[in-house]
């Protein structure tokens, strides 16, 4: 089983250089976005819905997206800051020409009109879970979860909150009940996309810990910001699989993304 999770940063050319990334997340989140990594409680003018969406597609760039994926050939398929509105319907068809039998979505709590959400897809036909998760109507608040079950397996791809502790942790939590959820079910579980957070945050997170997953790339490999000098990186997407499954051939790749997708091939026991 190969999986393939990545932000494709509203699917705009240029997220991967800084001062066009700059320039396209103020058309998306307002001028808050300068001052959110250091002082997130503090707000500022937002953009409005007609402005954000005619900013989206005017400066829709899906080919790069579309190029990973032929080139990777993954079994599930998990993308992050998808705006869903816009997006969905070019999507799903160019998903179902590449052969995924099912997709479905999480659609963030923020930004009607334009939500930025998470897209899971499989290649073999998946029931749907319906995923109630806790996220805000703000940045930073989570972007989306969405799950599949497929032969024994149910996968969920979500978005977590950034410097945002409180919601974050309750997004853990609601993931650890998932897990149990579907273990009861007799299910394994595997948690796949961008936790905005490193390994060691989330590990050390006493939700999480009780449901006793490892990622899969052993590495923890960094992801995030592609615009900057590797020592200012951090590894903020990731694969979390049971223990006793093995993981190979993890690897990071470039898509003009401000993110590297992230990629790993799985072997359950």
């Amino acid at each position: 089983m190969k999986i393939l999770t990545a932000n494709i940063a509203y699917g705009f050319k240029g997220m991967d250089k800084f001062a066009s990334s700059i320039w396209h997340h103020i058309h998306i989140h307002g001028l808050r976005i300068l001052t959110y990594e250091f002082m997130p409680w503090l707000g500022g003018l937002g953009i409005s819905e007609a402005k954000r969406v005619k900013y989206t597609k005017k400066n829709k760039h899906l080919e790069p997206i579309f190029t990973l994926i032929e080139k990777t050939l993954p079994d599930i398929l998990v993308l992050n800051e998808v705006v869903y509105e816009v997006y969905k319907d070019e999507m799903e068809k160019r998903l179902r020409d590449l052969g995924f039998k099912t997709t479905t979505w999480g659609i963030g709590g923020h930004y009607p009109g334009a939500s930025i959400s998470t897209l899971i897809a499989s290649k073999e036909p998946s029931e749907i879970i319906q995923c109630v998760f806790p996220q805000g109507k703000v940045m930073g608040s989570g972007a989306g979860m969405a799950g599949i079950r497929l032969n024994g397996v149910s996968v969920f791809g979500m978005h977590l909150a950034y410097r945002n502790p409180d919601m974050f942790n309750k997004q853990i939590a609601y993931i650890a009940t998932l897990a149990k959820n579907e273990r009861n079910r007799g299910s394994e579980v595997v948690f796949v996309g961008d936790w905005n957070e490193s390994e060691a945050v989330i590990s050390s997170n006493l939700d999480f810990k009780s449901i006793g997953l490892i990622s899969a790339d052993t590495q923890e490999k960094l992801t995030c910001p592609t615009f900057l000098p590797r020592f200012f990186q951090k590894p903020l997407d990731h694969i979390f699989i049971p223990a006793h499954w093995k993981s190979s051939n993890a690897s990071t790749i470039a898509f003009g993304s401000d993110h590297l997708a992230l990629m790993v091939s799985l072997s359950p026991k």
